[in-house]
């Protein structure tokens, strides 16, 4: 239509131009105001900058508004730091090293030792006794075993003195009992080779005053009816096949037997 049909035609496009932009004018002021108003714009427009051109939506514009992948980020600047995480529950230690939180996982290894343990005790056991049955066959009849303590002869005999060596060349010491036990397998080892034996006990330091090797007081005795009597200086011991004893003179020759 022309100018001078129609005059009123520019005054009309104005208005339109005005109602196209009033919406857009008034969403960008109020977007400026305050960050936490409502946005005035229009379904399918994008209000970023723009004046007179309609801007594509947000299904169909090009990657970089959102996200900034679009559009460089200037130099120097960091974007603000993303949510911390939660942290994560701690794991079950029992699933990573197998020993659990209360080491439940360790009582079958457990046992199994000392199941291992009550076998060998029991092997111990076996073995002390076959040992112990061997050293009655071996002593046997030459030997006799009382406690911890071994009485054996290899038949040889000699007086005091040369008894004496006799044990200690063995790694023995001469016989001398502490007790009714001791006298006791003494006597079968006497009774056996039918000898009187020589005994570990003497008075030569103090004369009535019997004393072991060691120096010690004996503590046992077994004397047979009168004696000690010191008849013609006697300050060694013998033992008679009744286990009694006896004092003599130490030049006899006399069974020899050792403890051990």
């Amino acid at each position: 239509m022309d100018q001078t049909k129609n005059p009123n035609r520019p005054h009309i496009q104005t208005m339109l131009i005005l109602l196209i932009l009033s919406p857009l004018v008034r969403g960008a002021s109020l977007q400026r105001t305050t960050s936490s108003a409502p946005r005035l714009f229009l379904p399918g427009w994008v209000p970023n900058a723009c004046t007179l051109v309609i801007c594509a939506s947000a299904e169909t514009r090009p990657k970089g508004e959102e996200g900034d992948q679009g559009l460089p980020r200037p130099q120097g600047l960091q974007g603000p730091a993303g949510p911390t995480g939660i942290p994560g529950s701690e794991g079950d230690k029992g699933s990573i090293d197998g020993k659990g939180s209360s080491g439940n996982s360790n009582l079958p290894e457990l046992e199994n030792l000392k199941t291992q343990i009550r076998g060998l005790e029991t092997e111990l056991e076996g073995l002390k006794a076959a040992i112990t049955k061997t050293q009655k066959v071996l002593l046997a009849p030459n030997g006799m075993m009382v406690g911890e303590k071994v009485f054996k002869t290899d038949g040889s005999r000699g007086d005091y003195h040369a008894a004496r060596e006799t044990c200690l060349r063995m790694g023995g010491a001469l016989a001398f009992p502490r007790n009714a036990a001791e006298n006791s397998a003494l006597q079968k080892i006497v009774t056996w080779y039918n000898r009187r034996a020589v005994l570990g006990i003497n008075d030569m330091a103090t004369e009535g005053r019997f004393e072991y090797l060691n120096g010690d007081i004996i503590g046992y005795s077994n004397w047979a009816p009168g004696e000690p009597n010191n008849l013609g200086n006697e300050d060694c011991v013998e033992m008679h096949q009744d286990g009694k004893w006896h004092d003599r003179g130490c030049t006899l020759e006399w069974l020899v037997i050792c403890e051990f």
